[in-house]
């Protein structure tokens, strides 16, 4: 898929050299014949086997192909007869012929550390992905965390502890109230019916063993307590996404091996991929946060 991309910026490179001297005969990408395609990611599979290649042997391996197709020399590029104007050897080639060679060899040596564009939309759905595992945590934390204390007393639904265990603490549903034995609760309607799931908790109201008054209702103060770092764990986990995405753009391996030893003191190789270079920096902001 890269290798394919870069020929397609090379072709659409080459055309638009040919029309600034008035040649209009290139035809689109989309366009181009097989023969000339297939001659575009030849050129650059030889250049990122042979990153040393000069402009010059560029040209022999494009020769040598063309040769070995059939082809021949001919004023005007004929495909049917197989001629073309530059099957010459490179010293004989004209001045603006030999452009197009360093053209090619330069522009599959400027993007081929680009990430490969599968890879890329791999890691854009992680975000996203991500990002949708967030929100549907949000939806949770807010249907069981009142987000209007000051209306528990009229909106919610009076409960009681009735376990065995002298307290309590709902760490299930995230809202962080302990109970006491005994103890009733006025708490979200929601909430509500997630306890009363349980053996453990019945409507005040009903016969129980044990102590039934109401103990000092701290109820709304711990659920918004426990919504405000529902909040913060969003923000912070906002917060991480929104890098990562950062790093799935950096396309530059100096930039990222600079931002992993300044972020966090990591060393990264400069021989690696700029593709396991955003993995190993996501890694980084994934275990220790954003720095």
């Amino acid at each position: 898929m890269k290798t394919i991309a870069i020929a397609m910026m090379c072709h659409a490179i080459n055309a638009a050299y040919c029309q600034s001297m008035g040649d209009d005969s290139q035809p689109t990408w989309d366009d181009a014949p097989d023969w000339q395609r297939n001659s575009a990611i030849a050129g650059v599979e030889m250049h990122l086997a042979n990153p040393d290649a000069t402009p010059e042997q560029s040209h022999e391996s494009w020769y040598k192909q063309k040769e070995a197709d059939g082809w021949t020399y001919g004023e005007v590029k004929d495909a049917e007869k197989k001629e073309h104007p530059c099957f010459l050897p490179y010293d004989e080639l004209p001045i603006e012929q030999k452009a197009k060679d360093y053209l090619f060899r330069a522009t599959v040596h400027l993007v081929k550390h680009l990430p490969d564009p599968e890879d890329y939309l791999a890691l854009s759905d992680e975000v996203k992905n991500l990002r949708a595992k967030v929100q549907s945590g949000l939806v949770a934390s807010v249907a069981t965390v009142a987000t209007k204390p000051t209306m528990l007393g009229s909106a919610g639904i009076a409960i009681q502890y009735v376990g065995r265990k002298d307290q309590y603490v709902d760490n299930l549903y995230g809202s962080n109230l302990v109970f006491a034995r005994g103890q009733v609760r006025t708490v979200p309607s929601d909430l509500a019916g997630s306890l009363l799931k349980h053996p453990e908790f019945q409507r005040h109201g009903q016969a129980v063993d044990g102590d039934t008054n109401h103990q000092n209702d701290d109820t709304s103060v711990i659920l918004d307590a426990a919504k405000k770092q529902h909040d913060k764990e969003d923000e912070q986990e906002a917060i991480v996404l929104d890098e990562i995405e950062t790093i799935s753009r950096i396309t530059d391996k100096q930039s990222l091996i600079e931002y992993a030893k300044s972020k966090y003191d990591q060393n990264l190789k400069v021989s690696s991929s700029v593709k396991t270079l955003q993995g190993q920096v996501v890694e980084m902001i994934k275990r220790f946060g954003v720095v």
